[in-house]
């Protein structure tokens, strides 16, 4: 069977002044359709870099080199015309900020009919109809007075909401959530954390967690991936990781996490 995502010897520096910055070392990951794979790792480890190689939005002092193939398709270092047959549509990511992911001159409503109209070449009703539909499946409350807001009106967790409903408005069968959790309170993580669970197994779409945070991530995830200093030090399964670890790396983050 083809995995939905392989990623194979992927490598990923960056120019800059002081000279060049490698951040992704020789990475090699798979994803089945439907699996769950959480990727966890301290700041600076390599992982957002990593998907976003995967999403093609790497800046331009960027050099990406080995292989990203969704569904058996080459998509490193394509162009954006293929890149686009892709991305939004059978694969979607939620930033780790999301006032500077969302427009501030937008309203809500806007920003989410405008994936529907570029990506599904909706029209401009059929499109509100769907963009509302979508927020009250990911549970905001009056939900048709919050398209008319904007993203300064809504509070972290709403906003958060938002994202997520704009990942999945065009029914991605990958959706990369990368530290979907930061800056909100424990509670509203929560809350976040559940309805990613739902809409994953609802869906049964396939879900990358990009997360610091390793029982965050056995609390949603099948599987793990340990990232260090821009490489995978070990995966398994999330039973085997918490009982078994083998790197002495994955052992510090789950010592650290005890207290």
């Amino acid at each position: 069977m083809i995995p939905l995502l392989s990623i194979q010897q992927l490598q990923l520096c960056f120019n800059t002044p002081d000279g060049v910055i490698e951040a992704v070392r020789g990475v090699d990951l798979q994803l089945m359709a439907g699996e769950t794979l959480a990727v966890v790792g301290e700041s600076g480890a390599g992982k957002s870099q990593l998907f976003h190689a995967v999403m093609g939005l790497l800046p331009h002092n960027a050099q990406a080199r080995g292989s990203v193939q969704f569904s058996g398709t080459e998509l490193l270092n394509q162009p954006p015309r293929v890149l686009n047959q892709y991305r939004g549509k059978r694969m979607a990511m939620i930033f780790q900020d999301p006032m500077t992911a969302l427009n501030p001159l937008l309203t809500i409503g806007r920003q989410l009919t405008e994936v529907l109209e570029v990506h599904q070449g909706m029209g401009a009703t059929a499109a509100q109809q769907q963009a509302l539909t979508m927020l009250d499946q990911v549970r905001i409350p009056d939900a048709h007075r919050r398209l008319h807001s904007y993203p300064h009106e809504l509070s972290g967790g709403m906003r958060q909401r938002v994202m997520i409903a704009m990942a999945l408005l065009c029914e991605p069968e990958l959706l990369i959530a990368d530290e979907p959790t930061t800056a909100l309170d424990v509670t509203v993580q929560s809350e976040i954390l559940a309805l990613l669970r739902d809409i994953r197994a609802q869906r049964q779409m396939a879900l990358v967690l990009i997360t610091h945070d390793l029982p965050l991530a056995g609390g949603v995830c099948d599987r793990i991936a340990v990232m260090r200093h821009g490489e995978v030090v070990e995966t398994g399964a999330v039973n085997l990781m918490f009982d078994h670890p083998q790197h002495l790396y994955t052992r510090e983050l789950l010592l650290a996490s005890r207290y």
